[in-house]
């Protein structure tokens, strides 16, 4: 079968997207083309909506500056994701009454950065995905909604394929699925390929590192690929220098100012509730104050020293001797510890 072939057969323009890899390619040789662009799966990253990838890991990845891991071994909730997949797609296709043909690595024409690798392609005219998540996250899908992960990966596949809608079917909690039907949203699009093309001419291309952001995700990078300092100065010039003093001072004056009223409405609320349980409006429920939190020991020794006595027992423990450790091998214990990060006034 001719490339053109594959893509008239899906409903895909040639004229807007090319076949790069067929489906089923071999695996070292699709993490070669896909770190030759930008794909769906990374859309989260690029706008700061990852939890698990950061934009500065994603630049070394696509930099080249991280290895090209072919044997890695899943984790089980990905290992379980990969052998269910079948059977969402299947489930899907059945209650819809479609076929889902499986699909390959296609590029945009228009954009050479962007790549798709869609799970499927419906009827020859809408792209499909398949999700698996568990029910911490079920309810990014609940009343209609559509994960944002999920909504961007899908814009991102009709931004390289062309076509005009994309199939998403979700397995929350292996019991429950979830489908959605995503139109295509030209604005959406455009703020992807904008992204997309300054991430990747700006700092791909040139080399040169994006900023860190605050996420989570680069936090959990820094301190894994960093856990252990060697010792020795790092010299940043004077502007750098006032540029992170200067930040640090506003962002540090937000985070007083913000804490403060935090804690006024929240001592507000407090004095609307008094000794009661709830805050109500009508039959809305704003908040409660309830005797939910830490258990008060010395309050309650206190109050019932009896009880206190009663219910003490001695418990042994096992337990590591940090104090002699330290003291007997600094070294293996200063290794261990945490790096933390303090600024000098």
């Amino acid at each position: 079968m001719t490339t053109a072939t594959h893509l008239h057969q899906l409903g895909i323009d040639p004229t807007i997207a090319e076949l790069v890899l067929p489906p089923g390619a071999d695996r070292r040789e699709w993490l070669r083309v896909r770190r030759s662009g930008i794909g769906g799966s990374d859309a989260s990253t690029l706008v700061g909506l990852s939890k698990y990838t950061s934009v500065v890991e994603l630049w070394m990845d696509k930099s080249g500056q991280l290895p090209l891991i072919t044997d890695e071994t899943p984790s089980e909730a990905a290992e379980m994701g990969q052998l269910l997949e079948p059977i969402v797609r299947d489930r899907f296709a059945r209650l819809h009454d479609v076929s889902v043909e499986l699909a390959g690595t296609y590029r945009s024409r228009e954009f050479p950065w962007m790549l798709a690798n869609p799970d499927g392609i419906v009827n020859r005219a809408r792209g499909y995905e398949g999700k698996t998540c568990n029910q911490f996250v079920g309810h990014e899908w609940a009343n209609g909604q559509t994960a944002d992960h999920a909504e961007l990966q899908a814009q991102w596949g009709m931004a390289v394929t062309g076509l005009p809608a994309w199939h998403v079917a979700v397995l929350i909690g292996g019991q429950h699925n979830e489908y959605r039907l995503i139109e295509r949203d030209n604005e959406l699009i455009e703020v992807l390929v904008d992204v997309s093309r300054r991430f990747w001419f700006d700092h791909v291309k040139t080399g040169e590192a994006p900023e860190w952001d605050g996420s989570d995700a680069a936090t959990k990078f820094l301190a894994e690929r960093y856990p252990t300092s060697l010792g020795g100065d790092v010299d940043i010039d004077p502007d750098e220098r006032d540029d992170i003093l200067l930040t640090r001072a506003k962002t540090t004056a937000a985070a007083k100012a913000a804490s403060a009223d935090e804690d006024a409405v929240k001592n507000r609320v407090r004095g609307l509730i008094g000794d009661g349980d709830r805050l109500m409006c009508g039959d809305q429920e704003i908040a409660t104050w309830r005797n939910t939190g830490k258990f008060l020991e010395k309050r309650f020794r206190a109050q019932h020293p009896d009880l206190a006595a009663a219910y003490t027992h001695t418990v042994q423990t096992t337990e590591l001797d940090t104090e002699r450790l330290a003291a007997e091998h600094p070294a293996a214990y200063a290794a261990c510890r945490a790096r933390v990060l303090n600024f000098k006034s």
